[in-house]
């Protein structure tokens, strides 16, 4: 390792410098004289890897106790296959260097495993960049063979890349920016492919989102959401080629839009057969698959498969972020935390956001410490053993930014009066949101649509108005609760279409009866209720985007959409049990389901989706210019339980926003008394415009002047959202 030492004294005098100039620590990673390349190579030369004069290393970390391992190469042309011996470089580790006259991009491979005792096994490469679905063969790739054209982009010459290590100097934005579009491939578009998707992250970043987060792409048997992949390092085929990804990544950087990668470091697809055969990757099953090995013997192949793995989509893909799944159930803080100390290293301006689900466990974006950051930067190597020897204090992660479980389960109980054992309570979201700051907050993402039911939250809200789960027949209670979700959904989607206003007395009669619908109601009360679900949507999201730190909105939802997403996974084999739990079927007919846009409205509706688009558009754009709802703080709140309003004063060094939001059916002309902090403010935005479809009366156009102990008196309408700007 090629690495220039520098003093105790001088490392001090670079912090008090970068501190003087109030230069965030992180940024010494730029300022140092240090020779990464024998440190990247330790990362990037596994599997099969290409160089840039088109020799190939195959490299691959198999059990201590092969005795050898053999490469058997299957060229293009059909020639015969060839078999090499790899060298034994201790420790499971074998390798072997051949030129373009012994292989050549799009060849296959595969390894063959010898260990005492045991019969050879013939397994793909762990480390594969491509993949022809679940074939025992691996295909060589050659990531040279893409001219990127986001240099500056990656350079950090464009100011809307977020990046880790933004401040006033470099002037990139910050993570608490980030205003996400959650998207999954195959149900984005009607082609499901990485090409087409060019076509939303282009509506995406013209609607105000600054960033994608594509759920995982990683290789499995078929079309799925991605938390199935087998193959980490694989895109999936189905979608289209590696080099379409990264035209897709080229792209959003054209058009200022930060690309998050999701990947799932906690276990491999049940699709995964030869894994176990390769190495000590495993160590088990959990209710998903195969768990990784990142604490039982020889953990530390897997510790670094994965760090290579994040790797991978940051420096071969371009990503500007990482999210991963359900790092709780990685079992392992070890692993957390030497992913966060790698990747910080290698990509030191690359963010990470954790689904951690343990609640908002502190420690998660905690960031490293100075100390740690200097022994991470001069001694890296060292740092990283000590985490991989268990010697390392976990008091911090080294996450930039996590899911906001607590916050989505409180917004979703008051949209739908209970939600995963949370209630409804202005109280208890008070509460959450003042430990919120700067946690990725949404409504709902694809897990909550998807894995209840496939509806919507606007669909659910429907179904709560309809009285549809009261009115199931008893006969009929043995059925889940899932399949009347999808009456609701029924009976939403004839709605805006159109044909249910064009039902005779009769037809209505026969539809309401088969539907479960009470004799009570009428095409009008569903009207009614509809409109109100829309209302309470969109007041959801106005209570979300009113908070500093990130965002996020899944596929759809940022029109109010009410399509379908189903989990649609194909699989090789087994796995029965989900016919069982979603009620309905997964396969070709759900992904068909979950396509954007496969829900059509009649034109009266199609209004509701263009003014809901404009009420997003609307949000984020106040967001991007208030760096209050970015890196700001709640700094006071106002709850009202009674009423059912709630308040929120967000202030940065630059601005202020005070928002108000009214989770009730009562409407308030110039009579509404609260405490507005004291200043000079102008309302910028009330879900009462009529460019909203608003009734356009409850709006507050007078300047507000508070001397922060009076209350003031302002127009609110039902379920509906205000933002004030602080002018003074």
């Amino acid at each position: 390792m090629n690495m220039k030492l520098i003093s105790k004294k001088e490392i001090k005098n670079k912090f008090n410098l970068l501190k003087a100039k109030k230069i965030e620590p992180s940024n010494l990673e730029c300022s140092l004289d240090y020779d990464k390349r024998s440190l990247e190579d330790e990362h990037k030369h596994w599997g099969a890897y290409v160089d840039a004069k088109k020799n190939i290393t195959f490299k691959i970390a198999t059990f201590p106790d092969a005795e050898s391992v053999m490469v058997e190469i299957k060229p293009a042309n059909k020639r015969a296959i060839k078999v090499l011996p790899l060298e034994n470089k201790c420790d499971g580790v074998f390798e072997l260097t051949v030129d373009s006259k012994i292989a050549i991009r799009g060849d296959r491979y595969r390894f063959i495993i010898e260990r005492p005792n045991k019969a050879k096994k013939r397994v793909r490469d762990p480390y594969s960049m491509l993949q022809d679905k679940i074939s025992s063969w691996s295909i060589i790739f050659d990531h040279h063979g893409y001219r990127w054209h986001d240099k500056r982009w990656m350079e950090g010459k464009n100011s809307a890349k977020v990046s880790r290590i933004a401040n006033p100097l470099n002037k990139l934005s910050p993570v608490g920016s980030l205003r996400i579009y959650e998207v999954n491939i195959p149900s984005l578009t009607e082609q499901g492919t990485y090409q087409s998707a060019k076509v939303k992250f282009k509506e995406a970043a013209e609607m105000g989102f600054n960033a994608v987060q594509i759920m995982p792409v990683e290789n499995c048997f078929s079309y799925n959401w991605g938390y199935d992949g087998v193959d980490k390092f694989a895109p999936n085929k189905a979608y289209g080629k590696p080099n379409d990804l990264k035209s897709l990544i080229d792209y959003a950087h054209s058009i200022n839009l930060n690309v998050i990668m999701d990947m799932v470091p906690n276990h491999f697809g049940p699709d995964m057969v030869d894994i176990q055969n390769a190495g000590p990757y495993t160590d088990g099953c959990n209710e998903f698959g195969l768990k990784f090995n990142y604490e039982s013997d020889n953990n530390k192949y897997a510790r670094m498969f994965i760090v290579n793995a994040a790797l991978n989509w940051l420096k071969n893909y371009h990503c500007d972020g990482l999210r991963l799944d359900l790092t709780k159930y990685m079992h392992s803080d070890y692993t957390m935390k030497l992913l966060a100390a790698e990747i910080h290293f290698h990509c030191h301006d690359a963010f990470l956001i954790a689904e951690d689900a343990r609640e908002n466990d502190p420690r998660v974006t905690c960031p490293f410490s100075i100390e740690e950051r200097e022994e991470n930067i001069r001694y890296h190597k060292q740092f990283i053993e000590k985490i991989m020897n268990n010697e390392c204090s976990l008091a911090n992660l080294g996450f930039e930014t996590e899911w906001d479980f607590p916050y989505h389960k409180q917004i979703a109980a008051l949209m739908l009066e209970y939600w995963m054992g949370y209630p409804k309570s202005i109280s208890s979201f008070d509460r959450v949101i003042k430990k919120s700051e700067h946690r990725v907050k949404y409504a709902m993402s694809h897990d909550e649509i998807g894995n209840i039911d496939g509806t919507r939250l606007i669909t659910k809200i429907f179904a709560k108005e309809i009285n549809i789960y009261k009115n199931i027949p008893k006969n009929y209670r043995h059925k889940r609760e899932q399949e009347f979700a999808h009456v609701a959904h029924k009976i939403l989607k004839t709605l805006l279409s159109g044909e249910m206003e064009r039902m005779r007395g009769e037809e209505f009669s026969k539809f309401a009866k088969e539907n479960y619908l009470s004799l009570s109601v009428t095409v009008s009360s569903l009207k009614q209720a509809y409109r109100k679900a829309l209302k309470m949507y969109r007041l959801a999201l106005a209570a979300t985007f009113s908070l500093p730190g990130p965002k996020m909105v899944f596929q759809g939802d940022e029109k109010g959409e009410i399509t379908y997403f189903k989990f649609f996974r194909e699989f090789s084999s087994g796995y029965e049990r989900y016919l069982e739990t979603k009620g309905y079927k997964p396969g070709i007919d759900a992904l068909r389901d979950s396509k954007i846009g496969s829900s059509k409205y009649c034109k009266k509706y199609q209004k509701d989706v263009i003014n809901t688009a404009k009420f997003m558009k609307d949000l984020n754009k106040i967001n991007s210019e208030n760096s209050a709802l970015q890196t700001g703080t709640v700094q006071d709140t106002v709850c009202h339980p009674i009423s059912m309003v709630h308040a929120t004063l967000v202030v940065s060094d630059f601005d202020s926003i005070f928002s108000v939001t009214n989770f009730s059916n009562v409407s308030y002309l110039k009579n509404y008394r609260l405490i507005i902090p004291k200043g000079q403010w102008r309302e910028i935005l009330n879900s009462d415009n009529t460019k909203y479809n608003g009734e356009g009366v409850f709006l507050n156009t007078e300047k507000i002047i508070s001397d922060g102990i009076t209350p003031v008196k302002i127009s609110l309408t039902e379920y509906g959202s205000i933002f004030f700007k602080r002018i003074d």
